[in-house]
């Protein structure tokens, strides 16, 4: 299935300062991006950064209808602003109708990384699990709505963000317009991840292991490795353009300059998230998905093996929405969107959104 053509995007900057800032835009293929950076509300030291696609030409008030992308656990946002024509998602909502943005997590990609990411991972505790993260989440919708001048924010988490889109949702069903949970994970029985991600308690099978520090580290090879474990056809290509791993990569490792001068290269993420993830998959949920009321649309690729099928029936049944759906897409993995056949699941969001 051939890709939405979209336009290109250069690398991002880091952007100083505390306050909110807008950067100048960066105009490419019929595209403007800007950068903004905003004051975390809880953390005086920190700040959160937070990109915007539109038409170039289009000032957020004139869109009258917003978006927040909220990236997973271990990679920041810039997987929805890929620069590869067609797999560019923020230019996708941006062509029709829509203000878009994707955030970074404090801890991740642009926004303040705390000084016990430049220490030693086993110094300190992990840091920065779903709950904290919904606060990050929180500062951003305020900006966008007070930006774009809209009442309500269409939400997409994936992964680990369906946790956190979720989780902020449930607290928030006013400030969402449409909730979209991609590959989302919420709880199951996974004994066998718990056991290979050493995540259990050598000593108490029923507690999170206190060895784990405070972050870990992803080669491109790590990253590479997962991703294609999870394709299908022994010929990944059939799957996933090896020019799209190379570019997905490269934008993730630039936001990491720490990361990016070591031999080999790597890019850091916060293990807070893994206190989450024993969670979830000792089937404790982390938020309560009767408490969302919004139209709320499930979908994962048919070949997920971390969003599983049973997970999905699992929290389709537990939301409180009276509007929800389930969507599978065939032949894809974990990473859908950024595969051959990622243009179904752009299709079928905006179907949802737009209805």
């Amino acid at each position: 299935m051939n890709r939405h053509r979209t336009g290109r995007g250069a690398l991002a900057v880091i952007l100083a300062g505390l306050v909110v800032v807008a950067g100048g835009a960066a105009i490419a293929g019929g595209f403007a991006r800007h950068h903004h950076t905003i004051q975390s509300s809880t953390d005086s030291a920190a700040h959160i950064y937070l990109r915007e696609k539109l038409p170039a030409g289009r000032g957020a008030r004139t869109m009258g209808k917003a978006i927040l992308f909220v990236h997973g656990a271990t990679y920041p946002g810039t997987s929805f602003d890929l620069p590869v024509p067609g797999y560019n998602w923020t230019d996708y909502v941006a062509e029709r109708g829509y203000a878009a943005y994707y955030l970074d997590v404090r801890g991740y990609g642009l926004s303040t990384r705390p000084p016990a990411m430049a220490a030693p991972a086993a110094n300190n505790p992990p840091f920065m699990r779903a709950a904290d993260a919904i606060r990050d989440i929180s500062d951003a919708v305020q900006f966008i709505r007070e930006r774009a001048g809209v009442e309500r924010v269409a939400l997409v988490g994936w992964s680990w963000g369906t946790v956190t889109a979720g989780m902020y949702t449930a607290a928030h069903n006013d400030m969402v317009h449409k909730l979209v949970l991609y590959a989302p994970v919420y709880a199951v029985d996974r004994p066998q991840l718990l056991r290979r991600f050493k995540l259990a308690d050598p000593n108490d099978a029923g507690r999170f292991n206190p060895a784990i520090g405070a972050y870990r580290t992803i080669t491109a090879a790590a990253a590479r490795g997962r991703w294609e474990a999870q394709i299908v056809p022994e010929d990944k290509d059939l799957w996933r353009e090896d020019r799209v791993f190379r570019t997905w990569f490269a934008e993730i490792q630039a936001t990491d300059p720490l990361g990016a001068a070591a031999n080999p290269a790597y890019v850091r993420a916060p293990n807070g998230v893994l206190v989450d993830v024993f969670e979830i998959f000792s089937n404790r949920p982390v938020y309560d998905a009767k408490a969302i009321t919004v139209p709320t649309l499930i979908i994962r690729g048919a070949d997920d093996p971390t969003a599983t099928d049973d997970d999905a029936r699992g929290l389709l049944a537990r939301l409180g929405a009276a509007d929800k759906s389930y969507r599978i897409l065939p032949d894809g993995s974990h990473f859908i969107s950024l595969e051959r056949e990622g243009a179904r699941i752009f299709d079928a969001v905006q179907e949802f959104l737009d209805r």
